[in-house]
Order: C-alpha cells, then structure tokens, then sequence
C-alpha cells in the first residue's frame, strides 16, 4: 500500500495556477528528490502534504496512521528546555512502540491458543513499526545526529530557546532525523549545514527505514540520497527513476523523443493539408475529404515543453593586472575583543587561480574571505594587493542591496549614462521581466536577490572575484549559467561554498579553516576529501586485526556453509576472488579501527572528527554489503 498519493491536484493563488493536474505516489521507504524552478510549486507541495494548505482539485492521502516529519522554517523552542531534551522528544513515538512491544512480550509468555497467535501478531506489527521508527538505539542516536550535523557535545545542555537562527535549524532538523518518521520532508536541509555535515547527512538519510522527500538544489545530495527525481514543471509532476544524473539523461532523452515524434506528425499534417488544398475540387475531390476527414480525428501531438530559461550571465571583462592578485604575510583575522579566528597565515593568489575556502561551520570561513576580500581589517601581520588588483565581492546576505529599492534603481545607480532600454535588457538576462523590474527588493525571495547582486556584480571590471556561497537560494539553472560565468572570467576567484558539485567543477586547491590555522591544498574538493579521509583512517588504526578463524565442525558435522570451499567450477578466476576476499578483510579491518576511534575521550568531544569517522564508516558499510553479496555471488 501507497504511503502518500497525490492526485490530479490543482492549486491557484489568486489568477495563478501553481499546480495544475500535478500526481505524485510515495510508497514506504521511498527516497524521493523534488526539483523544479524557484517558486514553482515546491514549497506548496510540501504544505499539502503537512495539511497546511487544501487543494483546489484533486486530493492528498497520507496512509493512515503514518508518522509525518518536517523541519519548521522558524524552529519554536519552549523556555527552560535543552538542546538534547529538545531533540530527545523527537523520540516519542519509537519509545511508545518500545514500551508497546516490551508489553506484549511479557504477555506472550502466559497466552495459548488465539491469543498466542493475536500476540505473536501484534508483536511482529510492533517490531517493524519500532524498526521503521528506529527505535531500537533510541538514545545513541540523539548523540549520533547532534554530533553528525555539528552540534557538538559543550551545546547538548544549552538551553534550546537561546541559539542563533543557524543553530535553532540544525537542532530542529535534529529532532526529526531521530524520529524515524514514516515519510519525513526536507526542504533545503543543507541550508544550514556544513561540508561534513551535509555528507554524514546523507549517509544518515540512506540508513533510515522510512520514506524521504527531499526538495534541494544540491546536486550531490541528489545524487548520493535519492533513489526517484520528481520534476516540478509548469505544474506538473513528472517522475524520472534513479539518481540525479539518470534525471538529466532520462529527461534529455525524453524531450528529443517527444520532439521528433512532434515533428513527425507536424511533417505528415502538413503534407496532407497540401494535398487537400491542391486536390479540393479536382477529380480527385473525393479523396481529399476523406483525408480531411481523417485529419479532424487524428490525434495531435502536444509541442513538447522544455523550459530552458536561466539567466544570462556574462564573465566580467577583468581588467588585466599583475600575475600576483595578492599576498599575505603572518595574517590574523578575527573579531575585536575575540581570540583570532586564524593566525600566522602566508598566502600568495595568483591569476587564473580558483580558491575554494572550506571547514565548520563557525571556525572563520566568511571572515578570511573578508579580510582577503578587504571588507575586514585583519587583527595582525600584512596583506599586499597586487598592481590593479580589484575585487569584486559577493555577500551572501546581499547586504549590497538597498531595501527600498527596485532591480531597475539598483542597476540605474551602477549605470546612470544608461538607456531605460538598455537596463531593462540587462535585468531580462537575470529573468527580471515586466513587473519584477520594479518589484521593492525587500519583497524579493533569496533566489531573486542573489540574481540582483549578480546583475550588479557582472558590471564592474574586478581583476578577482571573492564570492560567500554565491549558489545559495540559486535554483538549478541559475547554478548552471553561474557556473558557466566562472568558468569564463579570467582573473583570480576565491569562494566559500558547500556546494560540493561547485567546488569540484571550478575549483584547483583548497583552503581548509580548522583549529585557528588555514590549511592548504592542491586539488578540487574530491581530492581534498579523499586526502582527508585517509589521512583520519590511518591516525585511528591501531593495528591490524586479524579475521577470527570460525570453529571447528564436531566429527560427523558437514562444515559450516560460510566456510567451505567453492568447487573449482564456480570460481570463475581464483585470483580475483582472493582479491575480493582481501578487500573484504581491508574493509573491516578499517572499520573497526575507526568504531574503535570514536569510542575514545579525545574523538568523541571532537565534533567535527567524530563526524567525519561516522562518515566513513557509514560508506565503508555501504562498500562491504556490496562486496559480501558480490561474495555471496562466487560462491
């Protein structure tokens, strides 16, 4: 039975149709992402579904009795109560169907008869609904996900009421991945992650037994969490099964199919229509009204939609100035009155070079990339702009952006020589049209306005771009032409993101912000990645750990299945199988150090390792189910 159905809804806000016909089917463990344009229907979607809006048309039927969960975009947290009480009563559920289950044990050992078979019944109800709700390491997983998201130990006894905006987010978003809910529904989850947040997330997220529906604009999240893509478009829910890269194949194929079968009809129609015009009234009248006939039944292919708006953004023309953009020289950088966020730091930007800045939420990411940027005085040492060296920065917050404001004011302030033509073809290429030109800025949702400062952005002449996650509230298309942008502005570029696709496409070392030192390496974020995880896995090994040989079978015992010896003839290639066999070994050989690791006093208050080594593990156990059914397989 279906976990959730839509059907055939239609949605209208005021003369405008959101939904139009949209359908969408869930069934129990679905991992499921929704995609689609900024302010297409997503959102609207979700509140359906949470009973916050009714449809027009059509209905919504959540299976009875099935636990919902969703993230609130402002988290309320009553007075008085902690961080881990806040999360622990995400648990309420799974702890009633423990004590449920617990009671029907007991019972179970002095019933006979029918109510043996009721109880044994009611137990194994019980027991799916307990694993579902992931109930049977209830009080570890609080600890689990709080450190996993980048809540770390010295925050569990704060009182929840007393975080900041970005903090009250991860511990609401907390609450809910304990709960084990039978569909949970995530919009933006990474908004207020970090880098190893998102990635022990969505390791998290393909471990739950319940349904997910994500909507995200993060590539690798969509790549990594989701087993269906379901494409919001023009109001209509289209379904592409597999991963984000099957939805961009699937969906190209699907369009050039339709287009030519599209323009086969329109070929045939044409031809007839010709041959009716030329024949009506000949000899060969008859014919053409039975052709005319025909036409006026036939079935018309619909023109196949493809909606391929994206803004238009154009590199800016850098004004070429020396090879070196910049240089520092023992730099500080911090708060007054605040222990410097980073220290002693020698760092040379050149031309051409592309700088990802990376690292925990809070360890001073955004503040390097100011004081490089010049937004911030440095606490001590010396930064050195090279010869013409102009930044241009991107905030953000958008704090460039005059509240009062319209996309025409703020473009006429950077271009005051030019024709009202001319500024409004220069806010189309950022899809500000009609009466989005004069839409008040303060009423812009975060997508418009980070188009806005775009716009601004491409019209100076910077020699070096200093951008804070320039892809936040960008919708896919708008990531596309931003980083198609990048890749054609010739000068320097140093950003922070968490957009893993965007590092990993644009950028050539990394800048790692950890434990007040700013830690550099040569590589896009993979590699940087991959260099760290190794790194981690070879400090927590201890020593090698050796295979138990199993025991011996008694005399007259066949010997266990696991432990007999294939016959020569399913052993396609004993060398490889050895391999396997060894991989196997490596595999757990490293798992166990790093669940030894994460036992210790010293990872264990580190946050930010211990999530890095649940991480790991939560692949490396991925990586060892394939490699035991492939195991499996030999034998």
């Amino acid at each position: 039975m279906s976990l959730l159905i839509l059907d055939d809804v239609r949605k209208h806000f005021g003369s405008r149709e959101v939904l139009r016909g949209a359908t969408l089917r869930i069934d129990p463990g679905d991992k499921v992402g929704l995609v689609g344009r900024n302010g297409g229907g997503k959102t609207t979607i979700l509140r359906l579904i949470e009973g916050l809006e009714s449809p027009d048309w059509g209905s919504v039927t959540l299976r009875k009795g099935s636990s919902l969960g969703h993230v609130p975009q402002r988290p309320d947290f009553p007075a008085g109560r902690t961080v881990r009480e806040h999360v622990e009563g995400g648990l309420e559920e799974a702890r009633t169907a423990l004590a449920q289950l617990e009671h029907v044990n007991h019972a179970m050992a002095g019933a006979a008869g029918e109510e043996l078979e009721r109880l044994l019944a009611d137990h194994d109800r019980l027991a799916e609904r307990v694993r579902v709700l992931g109930g049977w390491e209830t009080t570890r997983n609080v600890e689990t996900v709080l450190s996993g998201i980048g809540i770390g130990p010295d925050m569990w006894e704060r009182e929840a009421a007393t975080l900041s905006g970005g903090e009250r987010s991860r511990v609401a978003l907390a609450r809910e991945l304990v709960g084990g809910h039978d569909l949970l529904l995530l919009d933006e989850p990474t908004n207020h992650l970090d880098l190893p947040g998102i990635e022990w997330m969505e390791a998290w997220l393909r471990g739950l037994q319940g349904a997910v529906l994500i909507v995200s604009h993060d590539r690798r999240l969509l790549e990594n969490a989701v087993d269906v893509i379901f494409d919001l478009e023009r109001g209509e829910l289209t379904r592409y099964p597999g991963s984000f890269t099957a939805y961009l194949r699937i969906r190209e194929e699907r369009f050039v199919a339709a287009k030519r079968e599209y323009e086969i009809q329109q070929d045939f129609l044409r031809k007839e229509e010709a041959f009716i015009r030329r024949h009506m009234g000949s000899q060969r009248t008859a014919e053409a009204k039975g052709r005319q006939k025909k036409l006026e039944h036939i079935a018309r292919v619909e023109r196949p939609h493809h909606d391929v708006r994206r803004p238009v953004i154009h590199a800016p023309r850098a004004e070429r100035g020396g090879e070196t953009v910049l240089q520092t020289h023992d730099l500080a950088g911090g708060y007054p009155g605040a222990k410097p966020v980073f220290a002693d730091l020698d760092l040379r930007i050149a031309r051409g070079d592309r700088i990802g800045i990376v690292g925990r939420n809070g360890t001073g990411k955004s503040t390097l990339l100011r004081i490089l940027a010049g937004r911030l005085a440095p606490r001590a040492g010396v930064l050195e702009l090279g010869h013409k060296a102009v930044c241009g920065y991107f905030d953000q917050d958008t704090s460039d952006l005059a509240e009062d404001g319209t996309p025409y004011t703020e473009i006429r302030r950077r271009l005051p020589q030019a024709s009202d033509q001319e500024i409004r073809d220069h806010l189309a290429r950022f899809l500000f049209r009609g009466v989005d030109v004069d839409a008040v800025v303060s009423t812009l949702s975060g997508g418009e306005r980070a188009r806005l400062s775009l716009a601004k952005l491409v019209l100076t002449r910077p020699s070096w771009l200093a951008m804070d996650e320039p892809t936040n509230h960008l919708d896919l298309a708008a990531r596309t032409a931003l980083e198609e942008m990048l890749g054609e502005f010739q000068g320097a570029m140093v950003f922070v993101s968490h957009d893993r696709a965007f590092l990993d496409g644009l950028c050539t070392r990394i800048l790692e912000v950890a434990d007040g030192r700013v830690l550099p390496f040569d590589g896009n974020y993979s590699a940087w990645r991959t260099a760290k995880l190794a790194q981690i896995a070879a400090a927590s090994a201890e020593r090698p750990v050796r295979k138990a040989a199993p025991p011996a079978p008694k005399a007259g015992e066949p010997a266990p299945e696991s432990t007999r010896k294939s016959s020569p003839g399913k052993v396609r290639n004993p060398w490889l199988f050895e391999k396997l066999e060894q991989r196997i070994m490596t595999l757990e050989e490293e798992r166990k150090g790093l669940q030894d690791a994460t036992a210790t006093e010293e990872v264990y208050r580190d946050a930010s390792k211990l999530r890095e080594m649940q991480t790991r593990i939560a692949e490396i156990e991925r990586d060892l189910h394939d490699a035991n059914e492939e195991w499996e397989n030999w034998q």
